[in-house]
């Protein structure tokens, strides 16, 4: 007997892929009927629609051997977050690509997997238009990939876009900035703002100076962007003047 199993995709070749991988068969030896080709719509922000074919499955006689629950399940799960992954992978590169191609030509995406974040180089093209001043312009392509990837996910995919290597010198100039002003915030020791910035850059500020014993820093505002303060921290030393100078006020 005959049964039948859906699958989608971004399109049929993917959906295909897909099916090929989890029913285990050749794909020229696969069977199915496409119910929609679908449709990328804009950005993948509206009117988005998967591919979705409907594969026959003829059946198998069961295995002897029983395969232990606890471990099935976790295979399944395992499953789950690399297509998962592999999508919001896919989808990050689908509208990176229209976005770029919108702004200038010849320009081309490589991906770098990491443990926790996915990079998107970018390459070629007018770099100084995708970059825009202070990085404005890819400021906010970053924000827009992010946006569509993890529109429909509940666990937050961290991503990356990197026009030639700018990014590496932006968290460069970054951490030479976190230093230099904390530097200031000792000898003066006042509080030192930054101008406002993206998640990103304040998560470089912060590491930089997280291991200083002697400043601390903070986010201030709400929104995308937000400033960062760098304020000085009170040694025991100072905190045991302040009570002394407190004490004999009050005598």
């Amino acid at each position: 007997m005959t049964s039948y199993i859906e699958f989608e995709g971004k399109n049929i070749e993917q959906a295909v892929k897909k099916a090929c991988g989890k029913i285990k068969i050749d794909k020229d030896k696969i069977r199915y009927k496409v119910i929609s080709h679908g449709s990328t719509g804009i950005f993948g922000l509206v009117g988005r629609k998967k591919a979705k074919i409907n594969v026959s499955v003829p059946e198998k006689k069961k295995p002897e051997n029983k395969i232990d629950n606890k471990e099935a399940g976790k295979e399944s799960f395992d499953n789950k977050e690399s297509e998962l992954r592999e999508n919001n992978v896919q989808t990050g590169k689908e509208v990176l690509q229209k976005i770029i191609d919108s702004i200038t030509e010849d320009a081309k995406i490589t991906i770098v997997e990491r443990s926790n974040k996915t990079i998107y180089n970018v390459v070629g093209g007018n770099t100084a238009l995708l970059i825009g001043k202070k990085g404005k312009t890819l400021e906010a392509i970053q924000l827009i990939v992010e946006k569509v990837i993890n529109k429909k996910n509940e666990k937050r995919s961290r991503t990356l876009v990197d026009i030639e290597g700018y990014m590496e010198k932006r968290n460069s100039y970054l951490k030479s900035l976190a230093k230099r002003l904390a530097d200031k915030c000792k000898r003066f020791g006042k509080p030192m703002s930054l101008e406002e910035m993206n998640a990103h850059d304040r998560r470089i500020i912060h590491i930089t100076l997280k291991s200083d014993k002697e400043v601390g820093t903070r986010s201030k505002g709400e929104g995308i962007l937000r400033k960062i303060v760098i304020f000085p921290k009170k040694s025991s030393h100072q905190k045991k003047e302040i009570f002394q100078a407190k004490v004999e006020k009050e005598n």
